[in-house]
């Protein structure tokens, strides 16, 4: 009887996907596909955002190293909204300021203007789809956050750009899923489960299948233990996206794709560590008895997690939003860990910008693990320059530059 009110619920909520405006439809949309990261890109996106969150710096800081890098190669877009009392007129006018003051073109710079302004835009930001002429669309998942303007960004994308929607009614997350373009799809159950706890893991492939134009679903269990949500029983606290792919398993082409790794050393008196490269080397496994969607075997390349960081700060010194990211506070402090790792990177054609960690005074260990997830990403990606920024000032919102950046492929 559950399973049965479970699926009429699932059957409502898709028969009532109806047009929203001019543009949302809820067709078959076989005839559009998920391109991958890894095609040629027309823009990267990237959120801008002048605050920082649990006693970060603020994101803009990374953002603009990172624009720096790959502007004068890719266009770029600035998904923006109103801050503080500035409106969208003066926000236009600062964000220039500090493009210019930072020797960037900015004839290479486009701005987008949401009135919800979003950092980690990689979640309920727009992805694109492109069918076999060259024409994009947008998807429409709807999206878990306490504010629902968020579910709008999409939409609104969508409106300002003049491109239809495939619309659904489940729940999913940007960075949760990773695709080749060529039909293959990665999928965490830590994540698609519990967002979408009225559907089966098949109605789960279904419905990608129909929105994406995928054909095969490969499935992994979770990703590392410090990037689970909420409190540890060591009393710190996890702010991570229970599982996220882009934290751990990326496409570099169409059969190879970069998994991290848990150096042995780390595992060493740490239990955290362990159940990591526990979890990790079953989905190397999981890769391994497995097969795209065009009949080839996994090409894996290891990459070294990041390091194990956590931040202290003063709980009264948090904002009403910020402390809402912490249950069960009993002390006047609040410890958690960073969602460190060079997984997060940003595809922008010739070039990958991904995180480092090293800067003086920290162990010199740290720094050669910068090196050799560099050197990783080398040789996932033979013929793309590395670049690496300090992405800190993301990890204190439990993500990374991907999860703050959205790519929109290249028309044919």
């Amino acid at each position: 009887m559950i399973v049965r009110k479970a699926l009429m619920k699932y059957s409502i909520l898709f028969m009532t996907c109806i047009a929203i405006g001019s543009l949302t439809s809820c067709r078959n949309s076989n005839e559009y596909r998920i391109p991958a990261e890894f095609e040629e890109q027309e823009f990267i996106w990237f959120s801008w955002s002048e605050y920082g969150f649990l006693g970060g710096p603020p994101f803009n800081t990374t953002i603009l190293e990172a624009v720096k890098i790959i502007h004068p190669h890719i266009k770029i877009k600035l998904f923006y909204g109103p801050y503080l009392n500035f409106n969208r007129e003066q926000m236009a006018r600062r964000i220039y300021e500090n493009l210019i003051s930072n020797g960037i073109d900015t004839t290479k710079i486009e701005l987008f203007y949401n009135e919800k302004p979003f950092g980690a835009i990689q979640d309920p930001g727009p992805v694109f789809l492109r069918n076999e002429n060259g024409d994009l669309a947008l998807t429409d998942f709807r999206y878990h956050h306490p504010d629902s303007r968020s579910e709008e960004i999409d939409r609104n994308v969508a409106r300002q750009m003049n491109l239809p929607i495939i619309s659904s009614p489940m729940y999913s997350d940007g960075g949760g899923w990773q695709t080749d373009g060529q039909g293959t799809l990665l999928l965490v159950e830590s994540v698609e489960l519990p967002h979408n706890k009225g559907m089966t893991k098949e109605q789960i492939e279904a419905e990608y299948k129909r929105v994406l134009g995928i054909n095969k679903v490969i499935w992994f269990k979770s990703g590392t233990k410090e990037e689970e949500w909420g409190k540890f029983d060591n009393g710190l606290y996890g702010i991570g996206t229970n599982g996220h792919i882009d934290e751990f398993c990326r496409f570099a082409n169409e059969n190879t794709v970069i998994l991290a790794q848990v150096p042995t050393a780390d595992t060493v008196g740490n239990r955290f560590a362990k159940e990591s490269f526990r979890r990790l080397e079953e989905n190397l496994q999981v890769l391994n008895n497995n097969l795209t969607q065009s009949g080839k075997s996994f090409n894996v390349i290891r990459i070294p997690t990041g390091p194990l960081m956590t931040k202290k700060v003063l709980y009264k010194s948090l904002s009403s939003e910020e402390q809402s990211w912490f249950d069960d506070v009993d002390t006047d402090s609040v410890e958690f860990y960073l969602t460190t790792g060079y997984m997060n990177f940003v595809i922008a054609n010739d070039f990958i910008v991904t995180a480092k960690f090293w800067k003086e005074g920290l162990p010199n260990e740290i720094k050669k693990r910068d090196e050799q997830a560099k050197l990783a990403l080398q040789k996932a990606f033979p013929e793309k320059l590395i670049f690496q920024i300090d992405c800190i000032p993301l990890h204190h919102d439990g993500a990374g530059l991907h999860c703050h950046s959205r790519n929109q492929p290249k028309k044919i």
